[in-house]
């Protein structure tokens, strides 16, 4: 337990994102559809169970491979590929479910994900690579350290992500400072009973009244959504959301035995106001520590240049 009385909970967990980040999410999870990348602009590996993974290459020189988070995709990294891909081969990949990574074969689950990445690093031949996490891809970096060890990594990044995400008496750095199994298990709970319904009152109470309005269960843009949202298995997603509130990692981060960067936005809406940089220091005691003070959830998103430098910085010295 921490020091002192922990923070009280806030009564109902703060929303993950704007109205923004949110159309973004649909979009790379492939719930709205605004066209795919070409063929031509990804490599692939096919993974033990048949599931074919898009993976974005560019660059020559030590291998770099970037994982990125819930919502998300390679795009998201594309600004700080660029830049390391100057003296890395740089690997970004849609992970199941995410970008064109779909269809989808069975649960997405982070130790699935976590194979994935070993079969991957398998495909490309990769005996020394940098591993480079974003929240979600943070947690998959860490299921890979604590299945696979650090026998193939030259040095982890980690992206504004707890070691366990969920929340309780004696655990306050998990995603608001007080978000519970039980309040988690209740979202996703909610999602398989009626994804349409959860997903467009959330975008409603983000972008106000008009919005609402036009995506009420009258509206040609509601009616739409939800025949669109009905249609779509979200099963595999929530497994993946179910598989990350189960996590935890703080033992198997304690024992890391691999050079660490740990990057946090001090306005993120995770994690803001929270001792995790503290906890990271106590508990790997060899890691580097980086919090962005003007950045929220995504550091290389928000400030990709200074991202990119810190990084090859933090490579130059321990790598």
């Amino acid at each position: 337990m921490l020091d002192g009385a922990p923070p009280e909970p806030p009564p109902h967990a703060p929303r993950l994102t704007g109205l923004r980040g949110t159309w973004n999410a649909l979009r790379n999870l492939g719930l709205v559809s605004l066209g795919t990348p070409a063929a031509g602009d990804y490599d692939s590996f096919t993974a033990g169970d048949g599931q074919v993974v898009p993976v974005y290459v560019l660059g020559k020189g030590p291998p770099l491979v970037l994982v990125h988070g819930v919502g998300c995709s390679h795009r998201d990294w594309m600004p700080v590929a660029r830049r390391l891909a100057r003296h890395h081969c740089v690997l970004a990949w849609d992970a199941r479910g995410h970008g064109s990574c779909r269809p989808v074969r069975g649960s997405i689950t982070l130790a699935r994900l976590a194979t994935d990445l070993a079969e991957m690093l398998d495909h490309f031949g990769l005996q020394r690579s940098v591993l480079v996490g974003h929240s979600m891809g943070a947690l998959a970096l860490m299921q890979y350290l604590h299945a696979y060890g650090t026998e193939r990594v030259a040095a982890v990044a980690l992206v504004d992500q707890s070691p366990r995400i969920v929340t309780d008496d004696g655990w306050r750095l998990g995603l608001f400072g007080g978000c519970s199994a039980t309040m988690l298990s209740g979202l996703i709970a909610g999602a398989r009973q009626d994804l349409a319904e959860t997903l467009l009152n959330e975008v409603g109470a983000i972008g106000g009244a008009w919005l609402r309005r036009q995506l009420g269960v009258e509206a040609p843009l509601g009616r739409m959504l939800r025949r669109r949202l009905g249609s779509i298995d979200i099963r595999p997603l929530l497994d993946l959301a179910e598989s990350m509130a189960q996590a935890d990692f703080r033992a198997s981060l304690s024992r890391l035995d691999a050079p660490l960067l740990v990057v946090l936005g001090a306005r993120s809406p995770h994690y803001a106001g929270l001792p995790l940089d503290a906890w990271y220091r106590d508990t790997v005691k060899h890691a580097q520590i980086s919090v962005y003070p003007r950045a929220g959830h995504s550091p290389h998103v928000s400030e990709p240049l200074r991202f990119a430098r810190d990084l090859e910085r933090f490579l130059d010295d321990h790598a």
